[in-house]
């Protein structure tokens, strides 16, 4: 088996379906400027530190899974459009984005550990089809 295609079983493996939450899609469809933000509602110190950053979107409260938001339409939009994220979640959330991401876009990553539990992340996204490049710096 390729690596590739035994990394994205194992992704699917993890994304089991659940039920959206209510709101979930309109808000990633919503973000006009393509911006997004996630954090671990779970966590307060990941909603505290995500309501001290100054951004240009509603943050999107999630668990661990990334199954309704990338269902919801941040699929489509990595797919057709150049995408900024950030977040304050679970590594698992992370990983699962990583790889959904990789298979429609070129993507550059920061991340850190906050505690055991949290990371802090950012990431850009460029679609494969765009013609532009993702720049490493």
């Amino acid at each position: 088996m390729q690596r590739r295609s035994f990394i994205h079983a194992s992704a699917a493996s993890v994304l089991i379906p659940v039920a959206g939450r209510p709101g979930l899609a309109a808000l990633v469809v919503a973000s006009s400027n393509r911006d997004y933000v996630f954090f671990d509602e779970r966590f307060e110190k990941a909603q505290r530190i995500v309501a001290s950053w100054a951004v240009s979107t509603q943050p999107t409260p999630v668990h661990s899974d990334i199954t309704a938001v990338w269902q919801g339409g941040l699929d489509r939009t990595m797919r057709d459009h150049a995408v900024r994220v950030r977040g304050v979640t679970t590594q698992s959330f992370l990983f699962c984005l990583r790889i959904l991401a990789a298979e429609q876009a070129d993507i550059e990553a920061q991340m850190s550990r906050l505690d055991r539990d949290l990371l802090v992340w950012k990431m850009r996204t460029v679609p494969r089809n765009s013609g532009m490049k993702v720049h490493h710096g």
